[in-house]
């Protein structure tokens, strides 16, 4: 062992000596001194020049940024033929254009996230809409798989099981007053059961959901002397078959309600990834070929979905409806997204008047995205191509509605008109 060490002593010894004194041989021009860094003058300089490369390969990486992103929703965006149709857009040739012109700005001077965030979102992703809930946004890279699932936040989060962990009960999820004589409001906060604070990211569940069926079923079997129900749910992307459906439709059903719908997709990993996830939180079975699914359909699907899956809901009334009022649905744009569609045609199925306003600010479908590899950015949007039984995107119909409202303001003036016949 004595010999071992020694030897392992003398040829680190040789390599230290002898690697500057062969580069010295090689190289006469150079000094010692340059293996262990620049002279004090260059130093400076070095800096600069280092510093001048990291900044260019963050701006080269938000370049690359662009094409991944064009070519991910080339493959997987199942949009695209909507959005021409629709806007008379080329993708592609609008991409080409905004990279020349991101290129030039990269040229002038440096794009930081938040110049590219901007830049993409004015000149490439508004341009072609909002259809699916296309857009950039910018999460945290440590975010936790189990929060950040392709369809359903929490849903691995071991914090809301284990009970050495205290998750706080939020205790306004719904709230009734009378706004008028025979005219009660009620207004619904959230049909997803878990949140997280935006910036601490602790969980919290949004209601209990015991209490929320007990306050829902009281109320809904004492309505003496109501004429008219507002049932507010705007602001409301996810969750309405797990939440609307059974809480608010089964308890105001006559009689049974059915709705069958379909989503294809393209057959690649992240729409896959999605479809699975759908596919297994509510039951359903495995995806086929779309031509196995659209025989009887009189629209065309886009060319880049290959795959699909059937579904089909059928309610059943929830005991005897008692109330035979009038039911005024308030919804906006977060309702109408992926096939929340299906579950708002059953209301009008039901007899739901559907009043509907609009809200430029809503993201829809929110939780499926990819990472930019370098700008630390999300690319978000819905992969999954949603129909009716006709074949017609859920997208392309828009929102299905009796009433459109303007503005509804805290007095709901404008609501009450409506239900008077005034509107």
């Amino acid at each position: 062992m004595r010999r071992l060490y020694l030897f392992f002593a003398f040829a680190a010894g040789a390599l230290i000596v002898g690697i500057p004194l062969g580069l010295g041989i090689r190289n006469p021009h150079v000094r010692l001194p340059d293996f262990h860094g620049p002279p004090p003058e260059l130093a400076e300089y070095m800096r600069d020049w280092n510093r001048a490369m990291i900044q260019a390969r963050r701006e080269q990486g938000r370049l690359n940024d662009f094409v991944v992103l064009v070519n991910h929703l080339s493959a997987n965006y199942p949009f695209v033929e909507l959005v021409a149709r629709k806007y008379d857009i080329d993708h592609i040739e609008l991409a080409v254009e905004v990279f020349d012109e991101l290129t030039e700005v990269a040229r002038d001077g440096m794009i930081s996230a938040g110049v590219f965030h901007n830049f993409i979102t004015e000149r490439y992703l508004s341009i072609i809409g909002s259809v699916g809930g296309l857009r950039l946004t910018g999460e945290p890279r440590e975010m936790h798989r189990w929060l950040s699932q392709p369809y359903f936040y929490g849903y691995y989060d071991w914090r809301f099981y284990d009970d050495r962990i205290d998750v706080p009960v939020r205790d306004s999820n719904v709230a009734s007053e009378l706004l008028d004589e025979g005219i009660l409001y009620l207004r619904i906060n959230s049909f997803v059961r878990k949140g997280y604070e935006p910036v601490t990211r602790n969980p919290f569940w949004y209601y209990c959901i015991d209490a929320d069926k007990q306050y829902l079923m009281d109320l809904f079997n004492n309505l003496y002397g109501i004429e008219d129900l507002i049932i507010d749910i705007r602001g409301i992307g996810n969750g309405l078959r797990d939440y609307f459906v059974p809480l608010i439709l089964a308890p105001h059903l006559h009689e049974p309600v059915t709705v069958r719908f379909y989503a294809f997709h393209a057959d690649e990993s992240f729409p896959n990834q999605v479809s699975r996830a759908y596919r297994t939180w509510y039951g359903l079975g495995d995806v086929v070929y779309k031509d196995i699914l659209t025989q009887g359909f009189t629209y065309d699907l886009p060319e880049n979905v290959t795959v699909g899956f059937p579904a089909t809901i059928t309610v059943q009334p929830l005991g005897n409806a008692t109330f035979d009022g009038r039911i005024w649905l308030l919804t906006d744009s977060d309702n109408f997204s992926g096939p929340n569609f299906a579950y708002l045609q059953m209301a009008r199925d039901a007899g739901f008047i559907v009043l509907y306003e609009e809200a430029p600010e809503s993201i829809g479908w929110g939780t499926s995205f990819i990472h930019l590899p370098h700008s630390g950015l999300s690319l978000r949007f819905n992969p999954l191509y949603f129909t009716d039984d006709t074949g017609r995107s859920f997208e392309e119909t828009g929102a299905v509605y009796d009433y459109r409202l303007t503005d509804v303001s805290d007095d709901f003036s404008e609501v009450l008109e409506v239900i008077a016949g005034r509107v």
